[in-house]
């Protein structure tokens, strides 16, 4: 049986981007796969360790009720970007990475990882501004801006 973490994040997440930072900072992965498939992380022996689900909007606060409880839908404030991330069952490092993952994914676009995830955390990209939107922000980008330790404010 396989291990999942849902990370419920504040901005649309860039999967590659985190999983790169995690091979930069000596984590030895290999990334296969991406939008629209899954993104497949593999050890350097060539095992899968990870699969991770491209992200889904969920806009309504019952929806992350119904889907995770009503105690888990206190912590978080809908809209999120919700991220399905699934580490293989047999392999030990592969919850393990599958954690640090959905972590590092949260401390960089904001938000929760289910299920022991506690308050929301703010962002924390130098990208994190003024982003989409009426009125600023670059196209193509969506979620909230952070503003001084704020999300969306």
């Amino acid at each position: 049986m396989s291990s999942d973490l849902v990370a419920l994040v504040r901005r649309r997440p860039d999967v590659h981007a985190v999983a790169d930072g995690m091979i930069a900072m000596g984590e030895a992965l290999e990334l296969r796969g991406g939008e629209p498939e899954p993104t497949l992380v593999y050890d350097t022996e060539g095992r899968l360790l990870i699969s991770i689900e491209d992200a889904v909007q969920v806009s309504a606060q019952s929806e992350i009720r119904r889907l995770l409880g009503a105690d888990f839908a206190e912590r978080v404030t809908a809209p999120v970007w919700w991220v399905d991330v699934r580490a293989v069952a047999d392999l030990p490092d592969a919850t393990r990475v599958a954690r640090k993952f959905a972590e590092s994914l949260v401390h960089w676009a904001g938000g929760t990882v289910y299920p022991d995830g506690t308050s929301e955390a703010p962002a924390r990209s130098w990208k994190a501004s003024d982003q989409g939107g009426p009125g600023g922000g670059a196209p193509g980008q969506d979620g909230a801006a952070y503003h001084g330790g704020v999300i969306g404010g």
